[in-house]
């Protein structure tokens, strides 16, 4: 039997309690920036889907905050559904939360606003890290192929109406991504940006990551003699 054990998450200064199990990814920086962002252009009431939703904490704390009405999200990982489902029955029956690799299970809805909480950072950064350890990283040595099949599905005529954000981190090639952007003429801006130190596990490959810095597939700065990268959080309107 799964066991939850009840943790709190700082957003907007206020300490959100939610379970989490030991088998999906704990809230991060890249949550409370996702969740801070999308306070911004969140219209109340709207259609909103957590996407890549791990322990449903985005989805659970707009409901419970009563911006939202129903929660939808879905995650890859069956264990990060449960966890999802487990959280959201906490506060309400009123949810849809289903197993789906990416938009794939919701190709009969329309949303107002996605919520992509699935970032990547590149195959070989990922293979001397445990980060991924719950869930596949399939993003490729440039660590954005998940985002940019989100972007293709958002192109679509099907998503017109629909707002996106996503976190873009600086250990993928942010550059393809913008690239991908403008070729289909998709408005976007920067919601959020914070630096964030590489830990000590991932800068004692400093020769692989100034390789790949190089070839500008990561990017990351120096400062007081610690290594730190960038997480953005983009948002994409039709």
């Amino acid at each position: 039997m799964t066991k939850y054990i009840k943790k709190k998450f700082k957003i907007f200064n206020e300490n959100f309690p939610f379970f989490l199990n030991n088998h999906i990814f704990e809230p991060n920086l890249t949550t409370k920036l996702l969740i801070e962002s999308s306070s911004k252009v969140i219209k109340k009431n709207e259609k909103i889907l957590d996407l890549g939703s791990g322990s449903g904490i985005i989805g659970c704390y707009f409901f419970k905050k009563k911006i939202t009405e129903f929660i939808y999200a879905s995650d890859i990982s069956r264990e990060a559904v449960k966890c999802t489902i487990y959280n959201s029955k906490k506060i309400t029956k009123n949810f849809d939360i289903r197993l789906s690799n990416a938009l794939n299970n919701w190709k009969n809805e329309q949303f107002d606003l996605i919520i992509n909480d699935v970032s990547g950072i590149s195959s070989q950064i990922n293979d001397i890290t445990n980060w991924f350890k719950f869930a596949p990283n399939n993003s490729g040595i440039d660590g954005i192929k998940f985002t940019i099949n989100i972007l293709r599905n958002f192109k679509d005529n099907k998503f017109n109406k629909t707002k996106l954000i996503f976190p873009v981190l600086g250990l993928s090639n942010r550059d393809k991504i913008t690239n991908f952007l403008k070729k289909y003429k998709i408005n976007y801006k920067i919601l959020a940006k914070a630096d964030w130190p590489l830990p000590k596990s991932l800068t004692k490959h400093h020769d692989l990551l100034r390789k790949l810095k190089k070839k500008k597939i990561i990017n990351f700065h120096e400062k007081f003699g610690i290594l730190f990268t960038t997480t953005e959080i983009f948002y994409c309107k039709k």
